[in-house]
């Protein structure tokens, strides 16, 4: 364990194996807050079981220390290239709640019955459902993957009622149990100054079992599926943990990437549509966010059309991957197909300056809410933390717009369009 005294107030690093902590001190704090940032998210879904990210999400929560079920629930959401874990409470309960986290972090939990398995199953299929019945919410992330340089992220809306139907306790222990201990993670807690001894005892408990984690997956499933049930005869023994390759016809895009083509069901009959996306760095940037914003210069394209209000989007969305995010803006093709082509290249070409107005707003909006993080209790600052977080990974690349059109669910690229970034705009925006 290694702690680090950070050089712009009371926080305090520390650093156990994958494990990287935050602690801030407040005096004046009656409560205390903590996040978990586990870099294995939807992406790293085996490949036929997505969903098994997810559900590992929901099964790490029920099988923590039993001290946290009175008082001390849970929050959790899986993302893509992430598991994020949040809790807050009483600072006399935060040892039992903090150990819950990082045993997380560290691939251990405890068994699940067979019946608690199955009903979990059923809450990731509900939401699951919602993508059925609304066709555009898996388009977003199926035209990001196609934008993006960085692969995966329509991960989230390849899960299916039957790759679900697929997953076992084994297909989730094996992820959690080898995708969790192997992958960078970050904790924030903060709160009163107690929490200093808390957190030092916890963490040194921590590098301690850390060899734990190499057990078999198979030792900690506490009943075996039924012989028979679809579970059981999908699941095929030994499938790697790795990061999810499907199959698909590559289609080329100008830029110089290369897309999958959509072979999402839920979306084939998904026809005459326009999109444009911006692909961007996934840290926070008001200039680069205000660009497809909706008082942004290309959605003002449509609003200008025609008489009263224009051509509205369908939908706008934003999809982050761990080092690079897409905004997509969806419209019914038609007049704005040609406009879009016609006035796209100019728009980007003079982007910063047709920004200034929405870009001024954004600025003031994430002043506004960084007062107010920084004004809340510890559970905000570190929900704020865990939001604003990025792994480390290889550099980003140079932004850029694309246009395309969506034909039976699948985006192809009509043009793309890289932003102009002096050496000044670049720091600005960063």
């Amino acid at each position: 364990m290694t702690p680090s005294e950070a050089a712009d107030g009371p926080v305090r690093r520390f650093s156990v194996g994958n494990l990287q902590v935050d602690l801030e001190t407040l005096p004046w704090a009656h409560s205390f807050g903590a996040a978990l940032v586990v870099g294995c998210g939807s992406r790293d879904d085996p490949h036929g079981l997505e969903g098994t990210a997810h559900m590992a999400e929901h099964l790490n929560i029920l099988t923590g220390p039993p001290a946290c079920a009175p008082g001390l629930p849970v929050l959790a959401v899986t993302e893509i290239d992430r598991t994020v874990f949040r809790t807050t409470g009483d600072p006399d309960d935060s040892a039992a709640s903090l150990q819950h986290l990082t045993d997380i972090a560290g691939g251990r939990r405890g068994n699940v019955t067979p019946d608690v398995f199955e009903g979990e199953r059923h809450a990731v299929l509900l939401e699951t459902r919602r993508m059925d019945h609304q066709p555009l919410l898996r388009l977003g992330p199926l035209i990001a993957a196609a934008a993006a340089d960085e692969p995966g992220l329509d991960s989230i809306a390849r899960t299916t009622a039957e790759s679900l139907s697929g997953i076992t306790p084994a297909d989730v222990t094996r992820l959690v149990r080898h995708g969790y201990p192997g992958a960078r993670s970050q904790l924030f807690v903060a709160g009163p100054p107690s929490l200093t001894g808390v957190v030092e005892d916890l963490l040194a408990r921590h590098e301690e079992s850390r060899a734990a984690t190499a057990q078999p997956a198979a030792a900690s499933v506490a009943a075996a599926q039924p012989a028979g049930s679809p579970a059981a005869t999908a699941h095929h023994a030994g499938s790697p943990v790795a990061t999810a390759h499907h199959a698909g016809s590559p289609s080329f895009v100008p830029g110089g990437h290369r897309a999958r083509r959509a072979t999402t069901p839920a979306v084939r009959g998904l026809s005459d549509l326009v999109a444009v996306t911006l692909l961007r760095p996934r840290t926070p940037s008001a200039a680069l966010g205000a660009l497809l914003d909706a008082r942004g210069p290309i959605v003002g394209l449509g609003l200008g059309l025609g008489t009263g209000k224009g051509l509205r989007p369908l939908g706008r969305t934003t999809i982050a991957g761990r080092t690079q995010q897409v905004d997509v803006v969806v419209w019914r093709a038609g007049d704005i197909t040609a406009l879009l082509e016609r006035s796209l290249p100019s728009v980007v070409a003079d982007w910063y300056r047709l920004t200034e107005e929405p870009r001024a707003r954004l600025e003031n909006a994430a002043t506004l809410a960084g007062r107010r993080d920084q004004a809340g209790g510890p559970s905000a600052r570190v929900r704020a933390a865990a939001e604003q977080y990025t792994f480390p990974d290889r550099p980003h690349g140079t932004p850029r717009a694309a246009l395309w059109k969506i034909t039976e669910g699948v985006p192809d690229c009509l043009g793309a369009y890289p932003l102009p970034l002096s050496d000044e705009l670049e720091r600005r925006v960063k």
